[in-house]
């Protein structure tokens, strides 16, 4: 057999399967549209809408108050003060640092705080100061 026989033969199997395989097709189709329909006793309920749509809707509404009142506004709340604390910084004061460092301040620039640690003098980033240090004990207490 040459390549063009072989061709020729493949390509009329190809017509042939695809000329059957809509004829199949076709016969299914009619024969589905001429069988009676049998539908289990609790579908035709199911099937049909409920007005459970106001549902969806309340219970979405619902998430989104949840989210609003124990997340989104507790966490505003928390940077309105720390926002407030820090504009209130001032020369004395005794302040812990996010990484831990407890100092007293000396000085407030715009973005800058100049902390007293011992011996020295260190100089963080105002957003970095997480809390001011409580005069009856070393435990931090937090910005309010």
């Amino acid at each position: 057999m040459n390549i063009k026989s072989l061709s020729m033969s493949l390509s009329s199997i190809i017509a042939t399967t695809f000329i059957a395989g809509q004829a199949l097709a076709q016969d299914a189709s009619t024969a589905v549209a001429t069988a009676p329909q049998q539908i289990p006793a609790g579908a035709a309920a199911a099937a049909q809408p409920s007005g459970s749509g106001w549902l969806n809707f309340a219970l979405i509404g619902g998430m989104i108050l949840f989210m609003w009142l124990f997340v989104f506004r507790p966490q505003s709340k928390r940077a309105k003060e720390q926002k407030e604390f820090l504009a209130s910084l001032t020369a004395g004061s005794e302040v812990i640092t996010a990484g831990g460092i407890i100092g007293t301040v000396v000085e407030v620039k715009e973005n800058i705080v100049s902390l007293n640690v011992g011996s020295s003098t260190v100089r963080v980033l105002k957003s970095s100061i997480s809390g001011r240090l409580d005069s009856a004990s070393t435990v931090a207490v937090p910005a309010k």
